[in-house]
């Protein structure tokens, strides 16, 4: 299958942030950082690090079988922070990621040129930025915040913090017509490869969440209508039956996503991985049973996905084909480490 259309908004700010690839650094010095190494396939986050478990995630690279595990960033050397997932641009020096720090509280926004040592905080951690993700096809950034409490909306935003925008409706002091809707939540954006759209998740009043496309401000597409809904799991925004995290495929045509089943697995709730094709059809399931399993991510080499079996007080990320064979555990390490939100690198030039 192929992409949808072509959709004058999301375009427009793609070919906007695309103007201009090579951003000048105004940013201040963080210390140390590392780039990824040549032959790195995936970024994750974990607090693996440290010597005591629990402590701040940092960001990591490793290779397609799990080996050649490398750190990228050294905050917790000067300051303790907790960085929760990234995303990177096509050059692999540049990266957003999703931070939080014991100083402030709630989940910024923050850019880090790992070649330079530089960062800055992009979005506020006030504004609980919720997801993030980098388009293959210019400068531009599309993530999820909070527009007021309870209520994520999607934006878009260059990486040096200009040009912001709200994506999912008007607010106030902004020029537009579409009104915001106070029982719906839009998160967890992700751009198709072209560069032309986004698939996300929203949640209804009802708090189950259903994937959708985003083409422009006023036509999102339902790909999902989620599974039979439940009870909520605490701590979250979900209820059983609830779809989320959605990623696309390498052409664009289907997308891979995590819908919860149950309240089980020590609280974190019981997680199934499926795929469906963009126009909804052809669900499938990947991965089933009681265990937890994060955010998934679809490249070249397979689907990969953080899965938790709390008996054992693991967590491992585990790499499937999407037809659903060729399971294979690449990494493992103790859950206390919260080793989670991998995501494939761009290939290295």
């Amino acid at each position: 299958m192929r992409s949808l259309p072509l959709r004058p908004l999301l375009v427009a700010l793609v070919l906007a942030g695309a103007c201009n690839r090579d951003y000048p650094s105004p940013f201040g010095g963080l210390g140390r950082t590392v780039s990824p190494p040549s032959a790195a396939a995936l970024l994750f986050t974990s607090g693996a690090w440290a010597t005591q478990s629990g402590s701040g995630r940092e960001l990591f690279a490793a290779n397609a079988d799990g080996s050649g595990v490398t750190r990228l960033t050294f905050c917790n050397d000067g300051a303790t922070c907790d960085t929760v997932e990234a995303a990177i641009a096509t050059d692999r020096q540049r990266t957003e990621v999703r931070r939080v720090k014991t100083t402030t509280p709630g989940t910024a926004l923050v850019y880090i040129d790992l070649q330079k040592a530089a960062e800055a905080e992009i979005i506020p951690a006030s504004q609980q930025v919720s997801g993030i993700d980098w388009s293959s096809q210019g400068d531009v950034l599309v993530y999820s915040a909070l527009r007021s409490p309870g209520l994520d909306d999607l934006y878009r935003v260059d990486p040096n913090g200009q040009n912001a925008a709200d994506l999912s409706c008007t607010t106030a002091g902004t020029t537009g017509t579409l009104p915001c809707d106070p029982t719906i939540r839009e998160r967890r954006p992700r751009i198709d490869p072209t560069g032309n759209v986004a698939v996300y998740e929203r949640i209804d009043a009802t708090g189950r969440g259903q994937i959708y496309i985003f083409q422009n401000s006023a036509n999102k597409i339902q790909v999902t209508s989620g599974g039979t809904p439940g009870a909520a799991l605490p701590g979250t925004p979900y209820v059983i039956g609830s779809d989320a995290d959605p990623a696309y495929s390498p052409d664009g045509g289907s997308v891979v996503f995590r819908r919860l089943t149950d309240l089980g697995s020590g609280g974190l709730g019981s997680w199934d991985v499926l795929t469906v094709h963009s126009d909804g059809t052809a669900l499938a399931v990947l991965a089933t049973g009681p265990l937890y399993r994060g955010a998934p991510d679809w490249g070249t080499a397979g689907i990969v996905f953080a899965e938790t079996d709390a008996a054992a007080a693991t967590t491992s990320l585990v790499v499937v084909q999407p037809d659903g064979t060729g399971r294979h555990v690449i990494l493992t390490q103790p859950s206390t480490f919260n080793l989670g939100f991998p995501r494939w690198l761009p290939a290295a030039h």
